[in-house]
């Protein structure tokens, strides 16, 4: 439908926009081409609906095997897409300018020391730096560099029609754009309120907290809706003509499942047992 294309192009748009140079090499938005919802032909099927928006470029490099490394480059920058989320919430919250602050969601049980809770007022009250805007003049080890980075991170994962993705995909776009893997993973592990690594099936996963609540999206992008539906079609088997449910991982890379013959009833409670606690 007309509504949805447009909303997946101006998502991408808006993912080109993180980068200063406005262009992704072709690689780094395949990482997150199933995490955005673009079509498998989105080379063809997009850049020929919104040839206003993108266009194939040169990288200016070329690959370990010599090969020209070609990317997807904004035609014009977009000043009505350089909003991030958190302003648009900002925004309705009352808050404007440089008084927005990261929502944070600890675990269950997770308590800071009174020390740690007067720096995390500190950093939530310092100025809020949009995603757009380039910070790189800022001392890459304040903190004021790492609440831009974590905005930055924050707006990324918001573009996500599942707001989680995994974290080497973060890992391959922060070289990409200079901040490196290091400054990406303290982000990650000083904010355990804004972000959540899951580490289920050998994978882990980057989720942002605030657009969950425990397992279920908030909000449901109509495409997450669709495949929900069909992982649910997937669960179901026959057995004997009987359907039954069946063990099924969500990860779009591999399923498991329980074998016809030799699985006791038991056995089965405690895999999904096990399953439910790596959660």
């Amino acid at each position: 439908m007309s509504h949805h294309r447009k909303d997946v192009a101006e998502r991408l748009t808006k993912l080109l926009m993180l980068s200063r140079a406005g262009k992704f090499p072709l690689y780094l938005i395949d990482l997150f081409k199933y995490d955005l919802g673009l079509p498998h032909d989105y080379l063809m099927t997009l850049l020929l609906e919104f040839p206003d928006y993108f266009q194939i470029c040169d990288m200016g490099f070329r690959d370990s095997g010599g090969d020209v490394v070609f990317g997807l480059e904004l035609v014009t920058w977009r000043d009505d897409l350089a909003v991030s989320e958190m302003e648009k919430r900002g925004r309705e919250e009352g808050e404007t300018g440089m008084r927005i602050k990261c929502s944070m969601n600890l675990p269950r049980g997770f308590d800071l020391q009174k020390r740690v809770l007067d720096w995390v007022d500190e950093w939530q009250n310092l100025p809020y730096i949009s995603p757009y805007e380039n910070a790189f003049h800022l001392a890459p080890n304040s903190d004021q560099a790492e609440k831009w980075t974590v905005g930055l991170i924050h707006e990324l994962l918001s573009l996500l029609v599942s707001k989680k993705t995994e974290r080497e995909n973060l890992f391959c776009l922060a070289e990409f754009l200079g901040f490196g893997r290091i400054r990406f993973k303290k982000a990650l592990v000083h904010f355990p309120g804004i972000f959540y690594v899951s580490n289920k099936i050998r994978t882990q996963t980057v989720v942002l907290r605030e657009a969950y609540r425990k397992t279920m999206l908030i909000e449901k992008h109509p495409l997450m809706v669709m495949r929900n539906k069909y992982i649910s079609l997937m669960n179901l088997v026959l057995r004997r003509g009987k359907p039954i449910r069946a063990v099924f991982g969500g990860n779009r890379k591999g399923s498991a499942s329980c074998s016809n013959g030799g699985k006791k009833k038991d056995d089965y409670n405690r895999w999904r047992k096990s399953d439910d606690d790596e959660d």
